[in-house]
């Protein structure tokens, strides 16, 4: 699971550490960084591991993002002059701890009167229980095997990463689980409205926006009984009359999923296509889904705001059964919520961050644990201090004082 992540100059995020549980809650107001956390997670899985390409047999280096593709250099902060950035990531796997680090840099291009800035990679290593795997800066690339023997070293592209390049072989298991690794990286908007109803293909990865839920839904559940009735049982018990999937071809290499539903009244069967289901129904089949997906495969989903579109009581029972998963070591969480209920729940056990910034400055984050939130209630007036939930003392902004 993810352990730890270090980032400095990226946007509002200066000298900015977290490290990890197994299940994670962002809090703080709009604009204080939370959302920024889940975008420098999603750049690095886009730089290390190309996920688009993920089960393509023969996937086109044409393919691969450059550095400047995907930090931009309206990543650097705005109220600074900064030149570069660092990024570290650690991940507990594979019997011990990965470290990447990632520097970059900005170049600049002068036309006439036009100055653009291209962003390149000053350096960039990866290490596995302190042994190096990979070191590269602009003297040289260094690779390293399993077994520690350094077996390639020459000047690279400094504006792509090598990681996705690597062909997987023998003497490379480590690396390539560093970069399978990343891939594992669910990280989803509260966006499905944008969820289409048709799917040409088989996707492995789930986008941030939702929209090739259906074609992610054919390569997970289409060929995996058992995990789709598992989906189907619990969706039985959200939903009233729901019955199963149904994948319709509607074309050759076109295939529509409608929901069944039970008439209570009449005992007939009707279908409807997922654009017919409101937003918060769509929702939950989304998040349901990624229990019986992704469960025991160690991946980490980072959803923003997970109970947009949902009622307390739709909410509650998806959350009872996360906790579990991620306690039990099956999933890692990492959650953005303004949701009293969600606050509440999770927080009755602090595993919280709480982020705080002011206008043109930097995050200030603080874990939310034990010995913070007793420094909060003494700071309060003994009479206010009954019964107060987490939700209420953010309400009242005393978190922030």
């Amino acid at each position: 699971m993810l352990k730890r992540l270090y980032v400095d100059n990226f946007r509002c995020l200066e000298d900015f550490e977290l490290n990890f549980d197994s299940i994670n809650l962002f809090l703080g107001d709009n604009g204080a960084g939370k959302s920024t956390v889940f975008e420098v997670l999603e750049k690095l899985q886009s730089l290390i591991s190309n996920p688009s390409t993920a089960f393509v047999s023969t996937p086109l280096i044409a393919n691969l993002s450059t550095v400047g593709d995907i930090f931009k250099n309206s990543d650097f902060p705005r109220w600074k002059n900064s030149e570069e950035q660092i990024i570290e990531l650690e991940i507990f796997g594979n019997n011990g701890v990965y470290k990447y680090e990632l520097k970059l840099g900005k170049t600049e291009t002068s036309i006439e009167s036009n100055t653009t800035y291209t962003t390149y990679i000053v350096s960039e290593k990866l290490s596995f229980n302190q042994d190096l795997l990979l070191d590269v800066d602009q003297e040289k690339v260094e690779i390293y095997s399993d077994n520690g023997t350094k077996n390639y070293s020459s000047r690279y592209n400094f504006f792509q990463s090598i990681i996705p390049l690597l062909k997987q072989n023998h003497n490379n298991t480590k690396m390539i689980w560093f970069r399978d690794r990343m891939r594992r990286l669910i990280i989803l908007k509260s966006s499905p409205f944008l969820i289409v109803n048709t799917s040409s293909q088989k996707d492995s990865f789930l986008k941030s926006t939702l929209e090739n839920y259906v074609s992610w839904y054919r390569y997970t559940f289409d060929s995996n009984q058992d995990k789709r009735l598992l989906l189907i049982q619990s969706l039985q018990e959200v939903f009233d009359g729901f019955i199963d999937f149904k994948l319709d071809r509607i074309g050759e290499e076109t295939f529509m999923l409608r929901l069944l539903f039970k008439d209570d009244e009449s005992d007939n069967v009707v279908d409807y296509f997922l654009s017919e289901l409101s937003d918060g129904e769509k929702m939950l089949i989304v998040l349901y889904s990624l229990f019986y997906g992704l469960e025991s495969q160690d991946y980490t989903i980072c959803i923003d705001e997970p109970d947009n579109f949902l009622a307390l009581p739709e909410i509650q029972p998806w959350l009872f059964q996360l906790e579990d998963l991620c306690h039990e070591g099956k999933l890692q969480a990492l959650l953005i919520s303004h949701h009293p209920e969600l606050i509440d729940y999770l927080l009755a056990s602090p595993i919280g961050y709480w982020f705080k910034r002011q206008a043109n400055s930097s995050v200030e984050v603080k874990q939310i644990n034990n010995t913070f939130l007793k420094t909060i209630i003494d700071n309060i007036q003994q009479d206010n201090k009954s019964g107060l939930k987490m939700s209420e003392l953010i309400a009242r902004g005393w978190l922030d004082e």
